[in-house]
């Protein structure tokens, strides 16, 4: 439908501007229509569980942003429209913007993908405080082989799940700084959309214990796997960022409430208790 309205006549006549904006306002047109029709219904729940092996693990994480979360969707642009009141009156305004946050091609629904995930999470786990050798045997099995790694390569025991934001990104604005000087470099500011504080949204993962090596020793493996995965979230959530631009301090959370987290089985909640601000007051929260 896209490929179609850049040929037809009417587009043809117009300059590159007007083009572009036309086509935005025909792409939010039809992410309009798709967000009517939303239904997400391929997360795991607590009852996928019996169908899985034994001690496989369910996340669900509610959040809310702390700071802005922002991530780049190459070659894409997006169509910004607000209100302003001049001279007494509306006027509506647009603006193409040339840095939009990464949408989900169906719905057009701002989101975090699963390999941004599972990419913020491993930066994390590498800052965990944890014996150094025993450090990579852990992370190795929960993330998997390095893509180097061509030899008898491994499936990370960790599965992760897109988070969509069910409110649009807004419009910001960042003038970047010379490292040296620290004063505003020749590129001038730049426009991005981001989500902002306050902002919410789900964060699902599974572990699964699977593959497991010749010297598999089932609950002592698995209570380290686990208790390495709750110490890299809380680095992740409250000190580096899930976020672009994570120096600036983008992509941390709000404290979570016990009642934010969800895990399943739920024995297995309390290794997970550092996320919690009452067992967690020493966390470094974004600064």
């Amino acid at each position: 439908m896209i490929h179609d309205y850049y040929l037809s006549p009417k587009m043809l006549v117009q300059n590159i501007d007007d083009q572009i904006s036309e086509v935005g306002k025909k792409k939010k047109e039809i992410m309009g229509k798709l967000n009517d029709h939303q239904d997400y219904n391929f997360y795991p729940t607590n009852s996928d569980l019996k169908n899985l092996p034994q001690n496989s693990t369910l996340l669900k994480i509610s959040f809310t942003l702390k700071k802005p979360y922002t991530s780049k969707d190459e070659g894409e642009f997006n169509l910004l429209e607000w209100k302003e009141k001049e001279k007494g009156r509306e006027v509506k305004k647009q603006k193409i913007i040339e840095n939009p946050i990464v949408r989900d091609k169906f719905t057009g629904l701002p989101m975090v993908k699963p390999t941004t995930w599972k990419g913020h999470l491993r930066f994390a786990a590498e800052r965990v405080e944890w014996e150094k050798e025993e450090k990579k045997i852990i992370i190795k099995r929960l993330f998997g082989s390095e893509p180097e790694e061509k030899d008898d390569p491994l499936k990370g025991r960790l599965y992760f799940f897109p988070t969509f934001f069910n409110e649009d990104a807004e419009k910001d604005v960042i003038t970047p700084l010379k490292r040296d000087t620290r004063t505003p470099t020749k590129r001038g500011p730049i426009s991005l959309e981001v989500m902002k504080p306050g902002k919410k949204g789900d964060f699902h993962l599974l572990y699964f214990p699977y593959p497991r090596g010749d010297e598999f020793k089932e609950e002592e493996e698995i209570k380290k796997d686990l208790t390495f995965l709750a110490k890299a979230l809380e680095l992740m959530f409250y000190t580096y960022g899930f976020s672009a631009k994570k120096t600036s301090g983008f992509g941390v959370i709000e404290y979570l409430l016990e009642a934010n987290i969800d895990i399943y089985p739920e024995k297995r909640k309390k290794i997970f208790s550092n996320l919690y601000p009452k067992a967690n007051n020493n966390v470094n929260h974004g600064a």
